[in-house]
């Protein structure tokens, strides 16, 4: 499917740039309009060259439906997984999936917030997920878990037998309250003990 997007895109691209360089051309006087009108007059009189352009214009239509049909199938399956049950087919959307697999996570006291992204593929279920975790701890731990409950969690509701693959981001670590360093208080100066001396009276 990447080898047929990045054909499509060649073709569109190359199309476009020939079809823009020609008009800016045309309007900055460097094509005469008489070329032009000759081009097409002997195009338009020669039969030869009508079937051949008529034949590449048939291409490019015939190229158009299978990267549309081949672009819209595609979305298509990556927006549901399909089941079959013994009264029939069953299709879940992936946005019901990504909002489960968001509320399991949520769960866990370790994580702030949750963003959650699937797709599907021949290799199976892709889950990519980017976690903002609410204080230091072990990263390593607290990934695998939600790793497992995500795996469980969508195995125990779909029944899904292809592999899921959850793919995890942590984006930012929020500083534990209990730990956050106090701002160091300001050392008050500290007074001057006075010292009462005693008052002898005034000797003349």
């Amino acid at each position: 499917m990447k080898f047929l997007t990045r054909i499509a895109v060649l073709f569109y691209v190359t199309l476009i740039m020939f079809l823009s360089s020609f008009i800016l051309l045309f309007v900055l006087n460097y094509i005469s309009m008489q070329r032009v009108v000759n081009l097409l007059a002997v195009v338009y009189y020669d039969e030869a060259l009508r079937v051949t352009f008529a034949g590449g214009a048939c291409a490019l239509l015939f190229l158009n439906f299978v990267f549309y049909r081949a672009f819209t199938v595609n979305v298509h399956r990556e927006k549901t997984i399909a089941f079959d049950n013994p009264a029939g087919r069953v299709s879940v959307s992936l946005v019901a999936i990504e909002e489960l697999t968001k509320r399991v996570i949520s769960r866990t006291s370790e994580v702030r917030e949750v963003k959650s992204k699937i797709s599907v593929s021949k290799k199976g279920l892709l889950i990519k997920i980017k976690l903002i975790l609410r204080a230091e701890g072990s990263i390593p731990e607290v990934t695998s878990r939600v790793q497992e409950l995500v795996k469980r969690k969508i195995q125990s509701t779909i029944g899904l037998d292809e592999p899921i693959e959850v793919a995890i981001f942590v984006g930012k670590i929020l500083p534990d309250q209990g730990k956050e360093k106090q701002p160091p208080k300001k050392e008050e100066p500290q007074k001057e003990s006075q010292q009462n001396v005693p008052f002898q009276g005034y000797r003349a």
